[in-house]
C-alpha cells in the first residue's frame, strides 16, 4: 500500500499506555495487527508506549496515527495539527473505560470523570476511531462519524492434534486474575461435577486465588500451570480437550472481544463460552462451540459431551476450520490499511514530500530497545521508561514519594531534554513549580504542565501567577474545557460569583457535548 497519489512509503505508529508486551492484549490489539500491516509492500509500522523517549519526534513524522486507550492532553495539539498537515490520527477504545473493575490497575484513574471526558474528547478530535467489538462501537461510537469494528484475529495457528486414544477429557481454562468473580461463579458446581466423573480432570492456567477456589477437589483431579507469556498460553491449550468461558454478565465484560473463543477454535479445543455478547455472534451453537446461560447449563453441555465423543470431534474440526478460513490475522492486514487509506483521502496534504521513510525507520532500528521484524518495529522499554513506570508506581499505589523522587531524577539525568520526568516528577520534588517550570521549558506547549503549575501556583496564594498559567494553557488548545474549570474554581473561592460563572459557562462551550452529563 502507497500513500494515496503518491509513491511514498507509508509509515504507521501504533502507541498505547505502559503495558507487558508479552501478554494477549498487547499481542492482539497491536503487536499481530502491525505485523500483518507491515506485510504490505511500502509499509513501515513502529509499535512504542506513551512514555517512550522518542514518542514526539516518531507521532510527528508518522502518517497514521494510532491511539490507544491513551489519556493525556498534551496530545490534543498534535492531533490538531497533525489535521492541519493532511496526516493521520485514529483513537482506539478497546476497553469500557467507565465500568473498570476496582482491582484494575487504572481503576481510580478513570473513576475521575475529568480522565474519562479526555478520552471522548480526544476520540471526537481524531480523524477517525476503531473499537474491537460491537458493543464498544454502541458505547463510543457517537464520539466520531468515522467509526470502524477491528475484531481480535488469530496469527498463531498450532499444528492439529493427533486425534485422542483413550477416555479421559479434560476440561480447562486459562486467563488473567481478572476473572477471578468469573471462575468463583462456577467454581463450586465444577467441582462437584468433575468429581462424578471418573474420566475428567481440571487443567487451569491462573493465578494462585483462582486456583484455591478449587482447593475441594482432589489432587489427581486437578493441574494447575503457571501464567506466562501468549506462548505459554497457547502450549497449555494443547494439553486441554474441552475449554470452558464463564463470564459474569456485566458492563466491562460485555465490552470483551472473542480472542478467547478463537483461541480454543484453532488449538482444536471444544468452546464452551458464556451466552454473552462477545461470544453470542461468533459461535454457531452445536457447529464450532456452545454457549452457556447458567451454571446448570453448563454441566449439561459437558454431559452431552461426553456422551457424545463423534459430536465433540466434529466440533473441534469445525471450530478450528472457521478460525483458519475466517479469523486468521493475516487475511485482515489490508481491513485496516483500507479503512486507513480511506481517511487519509478524505484529507488535504499541505506538507507532503517524497520523504525517506525508510530513513527514519532505519534509523530508528538502531535505538536502545528496538526490536526489528522486517518493516516492523517494537520498542521494548529502557532504563528511562522503566524509570518513569517506577517512579509513578511508587508515587501513586506504594506511596513513597522519596522513592518516586529518585526515580524521577534518574530518568531527568538519562534523558535531560525530556520534559517527562519534571511533569511526573513534579508533585513529588521540593520544588514543584521548579520542576514545571523545566517541563515547560522543554515543552512550552504542554497543556498538563501549564493546568498543574496553575494549580501549584493557586495552592500557594500566587493568585496573579495561577491565573497567568491556565490563560497559557488556554491558549495552547482554545477548546479544552479543563483550564477554563481550574479559573472558575479558583473565582469562585475567591467570592467571585459572576466571573466564576462565566468562566463555568465557557468550559460548557468548548466541551464536547456530553461531558457535563
Amino acid at each position: 500500500m502507497k500513500h494515496p497519489g503518491n509513491t511514498t512509503s507509508l509509515l504507521i505508529a501504533q502507541v498505547e499506555p505502559p503495558q507487558k508486551t508479552d501478554g494477549g492484549d498487547y499481542f492482539y490489539r497491536t503487536h499481530a495487527p502491525g505485523i500483518a500491516m507491515a506485510q504490505e509492500e511500502g509499509v513501515y509500522v513502529v509499535n512504542l508506549m506513551n512514555q517512550h523517549r522518542r514518542k514526539a519526534e516518531i507521532m510527528i513524522q508518522a502518517d497514521i496515527l494510532i491511539l490507544k486507550n491513551i489519556c493525556d492532553p498534551d496530545l490534543l495539539p498534535l492531533i490538531r495539527d497533525r489535521k492541519k498537515n493532511g496526516k493521520l490520527t485514529v483513537y482506539e477504545i478497546a476497553d469500557n473505560l467507565s465500568a473498570l473493575q476496582p482491582w484494575n490497575s487504572v481503576y481510580f484513574f478513570y473513576k475521575n470523570k475529568e480522565n474519562l471526558v479526555l478520552v471522548n474528547r480526544l476520540a471526537s478530535c481524531c480523524d477517525a476511531l476503531q473499537t474491537t467489538c460491537r458493543e464498544l462501537k454502541r458505547l463510543y461510537g457517537h464520539l466520531n462519524d468515522n467509526c470502524e469494528i477491528f475484531p481480535n484475529q488469530i496469527s498463531h495457528v498450532p499444528h492439529e492434534r493427533p486425534v485422542k486414544r483413550g477416555t479421559e477429557v479434560i476440561i480447562g481454562w486459562g486467563g488473567s486474575h481478572g476473572h477471578l468473580e468469573d471462575i468463583a461463579e462456577i467454581a463450586d458446581s465444577l467441582i462437584e461435577w468433575i468429581n462424578t466423573q471418573p474420566n475428567v480432570s481440571l487443567h487451569l492456567m491462573c493465578s494462585e486465588p483462582i486456583w484455591k477456589l478449587f482447593d475441594p477437589l482432589p489432587e489427581h483431579k486437578k493441574r494447575r500451570t503457571l501464567p506466562g507469556t501468549i506462548d505459554d498460553y497457547y502450549n497449555f491449550l494443547r494439553g486441554i480437550d474441552i475449554g470452558i468461558a464463564p463470564l459474569k454478565d456485566t458492563a466491562f465484560n460485555r465490552s470483551r472481544s472473542d480472542v478467547k473463543f478463537l483461541e480454543y477454535a484453532v488449538s482444536g479445543v471444544v468452546p464452551v463460552m458464556a451466552f454473552l455478547e462477545p461470544y453470542t455472534n461468533s459461535v454457531d451453537v452445536g457447529k464450532t462451540g456452545f454457549l452457556f446461560k447458567d451454571t446448570t447449563h453448563l454441566i449439561t453441555i459437558l454431559n452431552q459431551l461426553l456422551e457424545n465423543t463423534s459430536l465433540l470431534r466434529e466440533i473441534t474440526k469445525a471450530a478450528r476450520q472457521y478460525a483458519i478460513q475466517e479469523r486468521l490475522q493475516i487475511q485482515h492486514g489490508r481491513d485496516r490499511l483500507d479503512f486507513y487509506s480511506n481517511r487519509l483521502k478524505q484529507l488535504k496534504r499541505h506538507d507532503f514530500q517524497d520523504k525517506n521513510v525508510s530513513k527514519y525507520f532505519e534509523e530508528w532500528s538502531q535505538l536502545e530497545g528496538a526490536v526489528r521484524n522486517r518493516r516492523h518495529l517494537q520498542f521494548q522499554s529502557t532504563r528511562f521508561e522503566n524509570l518513569l513506570h517506577d517512579g509513578l508506581v511508587a508515587m501513586q499505589i506504594v506511596d513513597n514519594e522519596k522513592l518516586a523522587h529518585q526515580f524521577f531524577e534518574e530518568a531527568a539525568a538519562l534523558e535531560p531534554e525530556n520534559y517527562l520526568p519534571f511533569l511526573f516528577g513534579a508533585s513529588v520534588s521540593p520544588d514543584p513549580i521548579m520542576s514545571l517550570n523545566k517541563a515547560l521549558e522543554l515543552k512550552p506547549d504542554s497543556i498538563k504542565a501549564w493546568t498543574l503549575l496553575g494549580e501549584e501556583f493557586a495552592k500557594n496564594g500566587k493568585i496573579k501567577e495561577a491565573f497567568k498559567s491556565f490563560d497559557s494553557a488556554v491558549k495552547v488548545y482554545l477548546d479544552y474545557e479543563i483550564p477554563y474549570l481550574r479559573v472558575a474554581a479558583l473565582l469562585k473561592k475567591l467570592g467571585e460569583r459572576s466571573q466564576s460563572d462565566r468562566f463555568f459557562k465557557k468550559a460548557k462551550e468548548v466541551s464536547i457535548p456530553y461531558a457535563f452529563a
